[in-house]
């Protein structure tokens, strides 16, 4: 019998009533210091906190006055008059959460601990270990909360990752001024926030370990695959918690109780809840109906067959990339490798067999050798490229093409030419209306290559218009479906893709991509999705918009006004949604030995809510793959609705999540996160780095970046 627990423990406060001290406000900083002042403190004002006016009249002068929550950043700050008040913190449990926050930050940064907040603002705690060379700590997150999931205070912990940090500091070594973040002290700042204070106590700082560090230090990151971050993220939260938060000095500090010796909170069994079973199949090419992709597609084929097309090659003119292309042309036709390679002056063969790539998309392969195209070098390629794509007479109107981009280059790499070839390559075909597929080269030759063809073919088949597997059973009305995902990348505009209008099998019908503050080419893009969907399916039951993020109530405001100039009246429905993997809370099953609940398992949390499981458990004894819950708010953007779904909607919106997350087509391997979120972001981390930052009319129609 499954048991589930969250990552929080119960905690009591010893008294609820405490004096503590606020400050006045910060209008006569300069605005540097108003910023830190307002990053580092909590504004409380009279009127969301009226009760502690009243029972205050040393307060009766102001307006706002502000709880210092992180003192030590505050250290360089005035923070104008103090004034001590009296407060329940029970009742007023904003201000006692913040409370709470601030003796555990004191408890820890008092034991020499790093502190910071992370990018929500929770508490995050550094638990350093001497590796020799360098300091490795791990991170964990804590925030209090009062009548969340119980009837009382509890205390989130997460584990949120590992950073490693060099020994040395910023006198002892040579690194610009930007770029990367230290530890100094107790604080976790970045560089540009290091202060003359910092470099008197501490040197500056330590530099933590990213890219630009690493390789300007010399520091080696050793790495180790985890076959399972879900029972290591479980193991390290109760180790953490027995270990500091379980004492007495811990419990004497924060002036609290924790309850239950620190066990975690059991989820109430009416919180627990399951999507119903026929959501979970998949239908392939032979009628067979499953429900994991990798161990089924290449035996029972795809749902629906890709159009015939016909593929040519994309390499480098040199005898490693033609000797990779040659065996992979021999893997996809024939279904072997026989190859001699040389090694020095060793010559070492091969006679390996493999599923043929037409077998896997039940379809014979075409593939034309006057197509293809080895180029002279990396700076003379996309040159070579475009002038090739201009031979017309080379390719058949009407046909369908793809190309086989075979790489040498590392998608890691830290030479921004070569990275950004593969993006331009991208673009230029889908110029042409040609979509493309990379494969890595060394890939080619490695032992496991036969894992790798399942995942080109299910890719291939959705590139040219097929399904590597539908679903037996689609939980949708005539709704219309919108996803919009983001993505920021360091040095560029952020960028936000849209995917609009899916038919009644989970098809795309049309993607898109614009600027993220570009809210007008959103609204217009958004308008064409509706017009078309009407006048192919009608007036939609419902718009069900998935976004990367919590809709504000004037974009609400916004839908339903275009909704009434298009003269429809539906629900709007918004889901945000994030992967869980560092979020406040996770749901563990502790009855597994992997601490992961079944496929299609989703927990309410609080509100409108709630964790969703998607992986390949559905019986007690299954095989679960490691996948994170994803965390789904559900919010009506209807304005008289009060932003609460109905609870047939709520349950109907969670299975089609639960649907979308199971038409991942860039391998056979379940994912988490709903494709409907997935592509957009793909879109959106491609379009930045094209030539002309605009997705081509060809892209808009296809999965070219599968």
């Amino acid at each position: 019998m499954s048991k589930l627990v969250f990552n929080s423990i119960a905690v009591e406060r010893r008294n609820n009533y405490k004096v503590i001290d606020l400050f006045a406000g910060c209008g006569s900083l300069e605005k540097a210091m108003a910023s830190t002042w307002k990053y580092a403190s909590i504004r409380v004002t009279k009127e969301s906190s009226e009760r502690l006016w009243e029972n205050n009249p040393c307060l009766s002068g102001l307006s706002e006055a502000f709880f210092a929550v992180w003192e030590i950043e505050l250290n360089d700050i005035p923070r104008g008059e103090k004034i001590s008040v009296k407060a329940d913190l029970n009742d007023l449990y904003r201000i006692g959460r913040f409370e709470m926050t601030q003796k555990i930050v004191r408890y820890f940064r008092g034991l020499g601990f790093p502190v910071c907040r992370d990018f929500i603002g929770r508490i995050e705690v550094w638990i350093p270990k001497d590796e020799g060379g360098s300091i490795l700590y791990n991170r964990y997150t804590l925030r209090p909360y009062y009548k969340d999931i119980i009837d009382g205070w509890q205390i989130d912990v997460s584990h949120s990752g590992e950073s490693r940090c060099s020994k040395k500091t910023l006198y002892e070594v040579d690194l610009d001024d930007h770029g990367f973040d230290v530890i100094a002290g107790t604080e976790v700042l970045h560089r540009k926030q290091v202060k003359q204070h910092h470099f008197q106590k501490f040197g500056g700082g330590c530099p933590i370990v990213n890219k630009y560090t690493k390789k300007v230090l010399n520091l080696s990151e050793p790495r180790s695959y985890d076959k399972n971050k879900y029972a290591t993220k479980m193991k390290k939260i109760n180790d953490f918690i027995q270990t500091y938060l379980v004492t007495s000095q811990f419990q004497d500090a924060l002036d609290i109780n924790i309850l239950n010796n620190g066990a975690l909170i059991e989820v109430k069994p009416s919180d627990i809840l399951m999507v119903e079973d026929k959501a979970k199949n998949l239908k392939y090419g032979d009628g067979y109906i499953g429900a994991t992709p990798r161990n089924e597609f290449s035996e029972h084929g795809p749902f629906t067959q890709p159009k015939p097309f016909k593929y040519f090659f994309v390499s480098l003119d040199s005898p490693k990339s033609n000797a990779a292309r040659n065996r992979l042309y021999n893997i996809f036709q024939n279904g072997c490798d026989t190859s001699v390679i040389r090694q020095g002056d060793i010559e070492t063969g091969t006679n390996r067999t493999f599923k043929r790539l037409g077998e896997y998309l039940n379809q014979p392969l075409s593939w034309v050798s006057k197509l293809s195209l080895s180029y002279k070098s990396y700076d003379t390629a996309l040159q070579e490229l475009r002038q090739h794509l201009m031979d017309d007479s080379r390719f058949i109107p009407g046909t369908n093409y793809i190309a086989i981009i075979i790489s040498e280059i590392q998608k890691d790499t830290q030479d921004l030419r070569l990275h950004e070839l593969y993006y331009r390559m991208k673009e230029l075909l889908m110029k042409s209306k040609i979509t493309s597929q990379v494969i890595y080269a060394p890939n080619i030759g490695d032992k496991n290559f036969g894992y790798f063809l399942p995942n080109i073919a299910a890719a291939i088949t959705g590139k040219q218009f097929g399904m590597p597997w539908g679903l037996e059973s689609l939980s949708q009305r005539n709704d219309m479906i919108v996803g919009i995902g983001a993505s920021k990348q360091k040095g560029r505009k952020p960028y936000l893709g849209t995917a609009f209008c899916f038919d009644k099998e989970g098809q795309f019908r049309e993607f898109d991509c614009c600027q993220a503050e570009d809210t007008e080419a959103l609204g217009t893009s958004l308008k064409k999705a509706l017009w078309q969907f009407c006048k192919e399916y009608q007036k939609p039951d419902r718009l069900i918009i998935h976004y990367y993020k919590k809709l504000r109530r004037e974009e609400g405001e916004q839908i339903e006004m275009m909704l009434k100039q298009n003269g429809l009246h539906c629900p709007v429905y918004v889901v945000n949604m994030v992967t869980a993997v560092n979020d406040d809370l996770i749901a563990f099953d502790a009855s597994k030995s992997d601490y992961m609940p079944a496929s299609g398992t989703y927990v309410h949390l609080r509100g409108t809510q709630f964790l969703l499981y998607n992986n390949e458990r559905y019986s007690d004894n299954g095989k679960a793959d490691i996948l994170f819950p994803i965390k789904l708010t559900i919010t009506s953007a209807n304005t008289n609705t009060g932003s609460i779904p109905t609870k047939d909607d709520t349950i109907d919106i969670i299975t089609q999540v639960y649907q979308f997350c199971r038409l991942y087509w860039k391998s056979v391997k379940m994912q988490n996160v709903p494709i409907t979120i997935a592509y957009p972001e793909l879109v959106a981390e491609y379009v930045p780095h094209f030539n002309d930052e605009n997705l081509p009319e060809f892209g808009k129609h296809n999965l070219w970046m599968l």
